[in-house]
């Protein structure tokens, strides 16, 4: 699994396409209501925050479904760190925030690559389970 992170509109779409523009995939746009991963091929899983705010799981429940869901297969995770700047007030939105935080930790120990995508910059943070 590889993991791809940044702020919002840092560039991290963008950089997913052009690093599989040659490469056959299934896009998972999470923000849709009905969110079906391929059991087959490349996937790429975007928008997971948006999954996440709007399932009625319970957040350990919906951590295991998204670790199910992903055995075995070849994902890559566009993740939008929601983790930096003002906190909100609102107490829905930084439980969410606090959801997406555990969840993120979750996928990056697992990730055998984690790159950060900052004002359209790649930076390379793990690599094949190692630290850089």
């Amino acid at each position: 699994m590889r993991v791809i992170i940044g702020g919002a509109h840092n560039g991290k779409r963008t950089y997913v396409r052009r690093m599989l523009a040659d490469v056959p995939h299934h896009w998972v746009d999470c923000s849709a209501s009905n969110v079906e991963i391929p059991s087959d091929g490349k996937v790429v899983i975007d928008r997971i925050e948006q999954w996440l705010a709007q399932t009625e799981m319970t957040e350990s429940e919906a951590v295991e479904f998204i670790v199910k869901a992903i055995e075995e297969k070849d994902v890559i995770f566009i993740l939008t760190d929601i983790g930096r700047g003002i906190v909100p007030m609102d107490a829905e939105q930084r439980a969410l925030r606090d959801a997406c935080g555990r969840l993120y930790q979750r996928l990056i120990a697992q990730a055998d690559e984690v790159t950060r995508i900052w004002y359209g910059l790649a930076q390379t943070l793990k690599k094949r389970g190692e630290m850089i």
